[in-house]
């Protein structure tokens, strides 16, 4: 029986061993049987939440493009341009670092991909230069989308965090290195080379004589990531989640978090509303808004975090509702 155990864990067991699987594995290599056997479940459960391999892949990689958008807005964006370069560059590299092992399933489809279509790596890059820029431009740091911009971003920029990210590590451990030291380096040189850029490249594109690049625009309005809806065997009717909700929130509160996974989707939208999707919050704040409705508010935040509801910094500084 699917509920014989909590299927809400039983969900996010299956994302934790697909990750780890396709991060060791690549798409291609990774096999739902070794999914199923890092998760400690039947294949056909996998099957029964997902559909398929490539459905598993894209719940992993969704949530990675949406959280890293929406992470820009949590960014100081005062004081000095070139140093503004610099903050994004660091909450950039902790997020990378964070979500290194899903950093390497994307990165190792794109590398399969090349330049063909479906690359959500470099779509995702590309889809966001434009949003990249209205940042720049309020702060007054101008510049256009030149070939030569869009090398020193991609090639200069973008790959280096990537490899650090991905690398960092194992070349710590390989050369006998603290971690945190050589990550203290690495953003010392990365702030060296925007330093260098600034007026050499971003600012002397303004002079350029060569045309702008063709931007690609952001699918569905939000930066290239897709809309996700409820699965059809999870959506429930407006009786149905009446129903569940009178249920499990008792005078306004949830006593014990449900085990089944519709009514943990249909408890995890009604906490979701208590957040405003302009606002970010810290985590007290995040506390004592579901400490409001819920006993186990820990587990209800990090529930929020997994079925994609909430979006949150790599360190935990500060969190969003996603649109």
């Amino acid at each position: 029986m699917v509920n014989k155990d909590s299927s809400a864990e039983t969900r996010l067991r299956i994302l934790d061993a697909a990750r780890s699987e396709f991060a060791e594995k690549g798409y291609d290599g990774a096999r739902v049987d070794a999914i199923a056997v890092r998760a400690g479940v039947n294949k056909a459960l996998i099957y029964y939440y997902f559909r398929s391999k490539e459905v598993l892949l894209d719940e992993l990689l969704q949530p990675f493009l949406v959280d890293r958008v929406k992470l820009r807005d949590t960014i100081d964006t005062t004081g000095d341009p070139a140093q503004l370069a610099l903050r994004i560059a660091q909450t950039d590299l902790g997020f990378l670092c964070e979500r290194r092992d899903v950093l390497r399933v994307a990165l190792m489809e794109s590398l399969k991909n090349g330049g063909g279509q479906g690359n959500s790596f470099i779509d995702h890059w590309a889809e966001g230069l434009s949003v990249n820029r209205a940042i720049y431009q309020q702060n007054g740091m101008a510049f256009r989308y030149t070939p030569r911009v869009v090398c020193a971003l991609y090639f200069y920029h973008l790959m280096p965090m990537v490899a650090f990210a991905t690398m960092g590590e194992t070349v710590a451990t390989k050369f006998g290195l603290d971690f945190q030291a050589l990550r203290d380096e690495f953003l010392k040189l990365v702030g060296e080379n925007l330093m260098s850029q600034y007026q050499g490249v971003f600012a002397a594109s303004a002079s350029d004589s060569a045309p702008e690049v063709n931007l690609p625009q952001p699918k569905n309005g939000d930066h290239g990531v897709k809309d996700e809806s409820v699965p059809g065997h999870l959506q429930t009717s407006e009786a149905e989640k009446q129903k569940l909700l009178a249920k499990h929130i008792v005078n306004g509160r949830l006593k014990k978090f449900p085990l089944k996974e519709k009514a943990v989707v249909v408890v995890l939208e009604y906490c979701s509303a208590l957040f405003d999707v302009r606002k970010t919050y810290t985590e007290k704040e995040v506390n004592a808004l579901l400490e409001s409705v819920a006993d186990d508010y820990v587990k209800v935040r990090r529930y929020l975090i997994e079925y994609g509801y909430l979006g949150r910094r790599p360190d935990g500084s500060a969190y969003w509702l996603r649109e």
